[in-house]
């Protein structure tokens, strides 16, 4: 098959369509190689718009979804998410397999999510400062 003919099945090589063919690519790569009218140099940059973390969906994350640890996810504690999940899990499986440690973990689970209701304040005033520290980094950077 030639490039000529390609997506044409059975159709003989046609040199005009191959002409047009060819002058499209040549137009195309030299769009390609050409800045775009926000990268031209002089330009402002254009400012970035991040949402902030809002304090009421964290809440209802932790009511809801607590056990998971969604609302740790949400406002950006991923690592204290996985072993808050992590925990849950364990004590789960040392329940399961009779172990009286398993009732200890949970425990402290149980307590630590409930601690978690009044520390989201703290949690989302620092997911908010990183949200806009990083918004100002990228726009004047």
């Amino acid at each position: 098959m030639s490039g000529a003919t390609f997506g044409r099945k059975g159709a003989a090589a046609d040199a005009a369509l191959a002409a047009r063919r060819a002058a499209f690519l040549a137009e195309e790569r030299a769009r390609s190689h050409q800045p775009a009218p926000d990268e031209s140099i002089g330009a402002a940059p254009r400012p970035i718009f991040v949402r902030e973390k809002s304090l009421g969906t964290a809440y209802l994350l932790w009511f809801f979804v607590g056990g998971l640890s969604v609302h740790r996810f949400y406002l950006g504690f991923a690592t204290s998410g996985v072993i808050q999940v992590t925990l849950v899990v364990l004590a789960y499986a040392l329940i399961f397999s009779k172990s009286p440690v398993g009732l200890v973990l949970l425990a402290g689970w149980a307590v630590w999510l409930f601690v978690d209701a009044f520390l989201i304040l703290a949690m989302h005033k620092k997911a908010n400062e990183r949200v806009r520290r990083g918004a100002v980094a990228s726009v004047f950077a």
